[in-house]
């Protein structure tokens, strides 16, 4: 899943994503207890590695600013 530059960042995803793989812009984030600088500066975010592609966030998206990977 990707976040494309239509995103509003309402957060409306990230509090939907029960795998915490989604972050506010400008958030750093943790993976395998290293911290990591944000994705984006602009938007909120999705990191790759601890995505699992369920789709809830796509559901959550106000605005269809959330799409496949493979887009």
């Amino acid at each position: 899943m990707k976040i494309t530059d239509e995103c509003i960042s309402c957060s409306a995803c990230v509090e939907e994503c029960e795998k915490g793989a989604i972050y506010n812009a400008g958030e750093s984030y943790e993976l395998n207890g290293t911290t990591f600088p944000a994705l984006s500066e602009d938007h909120t975010y999705i990191v790759p590695e601890l995505c699992q592609n369920c789709g809830d966030c796509q559901e959550a998206c106000a605005v269809d600013a959330i799409v496949g990977q493979d887009i």
